[in-house]
């Protein structure tokens, strides 16, 4: 029991503090130099899916002509996955963007694809409809994917001004993505792009299978298969608020690895470190991600069959980490402290993945997404 113990604990270990310090490591050295100067900038589409967000695409609008990138260059491209409030007739009337609309609902996959079959510019940036994009990150997106073998290049999502402890430590939670993504740009490349905002070539575009739920993590890996890297650039940011509350974030959670499910069932070849060019990130990153629960019940079921103090303090002290948990819902009181509030957040989050392999063994999730705020 104590060998399982170990290995457990040590298998958790590696996955939330071995590996980032490793890819740190081995990214140091390896600065990602400044791209260089564009003497002519590209043309460049702007794809937006929407779906019954009027007020919402119109601020995206205006938001999108502001950045700074030469507006001859510059098509945005509304996209109404079967909107059915009025977004859809108000959205085509205005002469401003460009627009497709259909009647019933399919997804934001299908969205897309419809939207890079329509567009002409060889440069397309993928960005949703809810977040606000800072002038200069689109220059710094186009600037890096116009480097040689580079094939996607992602954007830095900033969270903004968490009002409780919940949302601080998502937002804690990405920054810490955010340290292990940077590494992961400067060896190779990332295991997936900041779905809320990434540039392509359009020739690299694989059309997304109509059911897809992770467009930001598919659409990378057909780019990374071909040989080419996926970067994330610090600083091309696009800003986002925090769910405030676990159980909205838990939602979101769950989709995404429900996601990374299916994602790992149809690219098999992902589990190839002959075929898979970034095979150890990929696993340390992605994978081992939703393992960890089981390795978290093996370390606190094996501790308590330890002799002596450990298992005192192993099988004690997971009692308490996991009381503190469970009692702050019943609780949410509790949650203003940091410390409740952190053992909560990881549990829910390590729950999550449980759940997320139910749904995708259930077909449990949906393509067509519903806002959770």
């Amino acid at each position: 029991m104590a060998f399982i113990f170990w290995l457990s604990v040590i298998m958790v270990f590696y996955t939330y503090a071995g590996y980032p310090v490793l890819i740190w490591v081995a990214s140091i050295g390896r600065f990602q130099l400044k791209a260089k100067a564009v003497i002519e900038w590209p043309e460049v589409t702007f794809i937006v899916p929407v779906y019954n967000d009027l007020e919402k695409a119109k601020r995206k609008i205006e938001n999108l002509l502001e950045v700074d990138y030469p507006c001859d260059k510059v098509t945005i491209l509304m996209v109404s996955d079967g909107s059915n409030d009025g977004t859809a007739e108000c959205l085509s009337k205005d002469n401003r963007i460009n627009f497709i609309g259909y009647d019933v609902r399919q997804g934001k996959p299908t969205a897309l694809n419809l939207g890079v079959t329509h567009s002409e510019s060889d440069i397309i940036v993928f960005t949703d409809v809810r977040q606000q994009v800072k002038a200069d990150a689109i220059k710094l997106l186009v600037a890096r994917l116009l480097e040689p073998g580079v094939g996607a290049v992602s954007g830095e999502l900033v969270l903004l001004d968490p009002e409780t402890h919940t949302g601080a430590h998502v937002s804690l939670y990405w920054q810490y993505e955010k340290f292990i993504r940077n590494a992961e740009s400067k060896v190779a490349s990332v295991a997936g792009v900041t779905g809320a905002l990434y540039a392509i070539r359009r020739s690299d575009y694989v059309p997304l299978a109509a059911d897809t739920l992770l467009d930001d993590f598919d659409v990378p890996l057909e780019i990374i298969r071909a040989g080419k890297r996926c970067l994330i650039e610090l600083g091309a940011i696009i800003y986002d608020f925090p769910q405030e509350n676990t159980a909205a974030e838990k939602l979101r959670k769950i989709r995404t690895l429900t996601g990374n499910y299916q994602s790992f069932f149809r690219h098999s070849w992902v589990f190839s470190p002959v075929k898979n060019p970034i095979w150890i990130q990929f696993i340390s990153h992605k994978f081992l991600r939703l393992v960890v629960p089981y390795f978290l019940i093996s370390a606190f079921i094996s501790s308590a069959f330890i002799s002596g103090y450990l298992s005192f303090f192993a099988f004690g002290g997971q009692v308490i980490f996991y009381g503190l948990a469970l009692t702050s819902n019943a609780v949410p009181k509790m949650k203003e402290n940091k410390v409740v509030s952190l053992t909560n957040v990881f549990t829910e989050l390590n729950w999550a993945a449980v759940l997320a392999l139910k749904n995708y063994l259930t077909q449990g999730v949906n393509v067509k997404w519903d806002k959770t705020s």
